[in-house]
């Protein structure tokens, strides 16, 4: 038999009093990757997500101010953008100032925005689910805006005042009203510190209102203040980019991540790293005890393995070997069990609407490469922690080892 069929059978029989090792071992292994297996799925939602985001795909193409040869950003220029080779769509933004006056004598400056669905601004209260697109006579404001708090008028109607041009540098007020339904986050400032979203139709009538030209040929005069290009895919946004380029118009490729890991996964994904430190010592010192007590234990059948011509080398390999599949079995048990946990986890995560698009699947765990990484370190800091206790046991002398301890 040789040493490592040895090492086999004395695991098999002593099975019972390895069990506390493999228990130990395999309850931080399991936890350890429940953890990790949750924060490396939603890590991996995120990374994709942002990658292929519409807004990782977009290009910003602002007026041509200082390019009188390049044409403005009319319908036309919209309809050639969207011929250009791995575009995947132009949505335009077109702003004009108003103003709200609210029922406590607040007034408000905003700037009545088109929506674009490539950026889409994070609503945190509203009448309806699907605010988008807005419907005629409604607005989407900031929560919070020059020190007035909006989100108190959701659902109501608000008077506002917009402005028609009457002559250079002169305007009159035009009173109306509006339906809030709904505000977003203030810090999200993509468009405006204070961008209040309208539908197309009521931003366009406002603006030519303000220029003084007629709503019928705006769009083909003055046009937009500013187009989004979205490329097919995130490898395209260089090549579409340069062709918007090349003909004319200010570029730039918007790279804003508009999510990230919420704070519980964050926190989640911090406890799998410590825990992954944990399982290191709790299985290093695990293996040094355990080999330590056997090793005392065992002293006469390392007698009698020294006796029949084992040398010291051969029991220490026996007994490493032995220490190494209790951490293979550790780690298989802890696997399966932190599937288990970390699904169950899951399912709870799952009920959060925030939570519930980064935590998708049935079994979580880590990428496959880590998950090897992980088993295989927990094989060999289970060795490395019974190779002290192991070598001075090998080293005894037969007389030594025969002695009752």
């Amino acid at each position: 038999m040789n040493v490592f069929s040895l090492a086999l059978a004395n695991v098999r029989a002593l099975r019972g009093r390895l069990f506390g090792l493999v228990a130990l071992v395999s309850v931080a292994a399991a936890v350890c990757l429940g953890a990790l297996g949750i924060a490396d799925r939603a890590q991996g939602a995120t990374d994709s997500g942002v990658k292929e985001s519409s807004a990782n795909r977009s290009i910003t193409v602002d007026k041509p101010q200082d390019r009188p040869g390049t044409p403005q950003l009319t319908d036309r220029t919209v309809a050639r953008l969207a011929q250009l080779p791995h575009v995947e769509s132009v949505q335009h933004r077109a702003q004009v100032s108003f103003g709200v006056m609210t029922k406590t004598g607040d007034t408000v400056l905003l700037y009545a925005t088109t929506y674009r669905p490539a950026l889409p601004p994070p609503v945190t209260k509203a009448v309806r689910k699907n605010l988008f697109p807005l419907r005629p006579g409604e607005i989407v404001a900031p929560a919070a805006s020059q020190g007035v708090d909006l989100s108190k008028l959701v659902g109501q109607d608000i008077d506002i005042q917009t402005t028609r041009y009457v002559r250079q540098g002169e305007g009159t007020g035009v009173n109306g009203h509006a339906r809030l339904v709904g505000v977003y986050d203030p810090t999200w400032q993509l468009d405006n510190p204070d961008a209040a979203y309208a539908a197309d139709s009521a931003v366009i009538t406002w603006a030519a209102q303000r220029s003084g030209e007629p709503e019928k040929s705006y769009l083909s005069t003055i046009g937009y203040d500013q187009l989004t290009v979205v490329a097919k895919t995130a490898a395209d946004v260089p090549a579409v980019t340069k062709s918007v380029q090349n003909l004319g118009y200010p570029a730039v490729t918007l790279q804003q991540q508009l999510s990230a890991l919420p704070a519980v996964l964050e926190m989640i994904k911090m406890v799998g790293r410590v825990l992954l430190g944990v399982l290191g010592v709790l299985a290093f010192v695990g293996a040094v005890t355990v080999t330590g007590a056997l090793s005392r234990q065992r002293a006469q059948e390392i007698g009698i393995l020294k006796a029949v011509g084992f040398r010291t080398r051969s029991v220490l390999t026996m007994l490493v070997t032995e220490m190494a599949l209790v951490g293979a079995v550790a780690a298989l048990l802890g696997t399966a069990l932190g599937a288990v946990l970390g699904s169950g986890a899951a399912a709870l995560l799952r009920g959060s609407t925030d939570l519930a698009p980064y935590v998708n699947g049935r079994v979580l765990l880590p990428q496959a490469s880590t998950l090897l990484l992980l088993l295989g370190l927990t094989v060999l800091v289970v060795a490395m922690g019974s190779l002290a206790p192991a070598r001075r046991a090998a080293k005894m002398s037969p007389t030594d080892a025969m002695k009752d301890w």
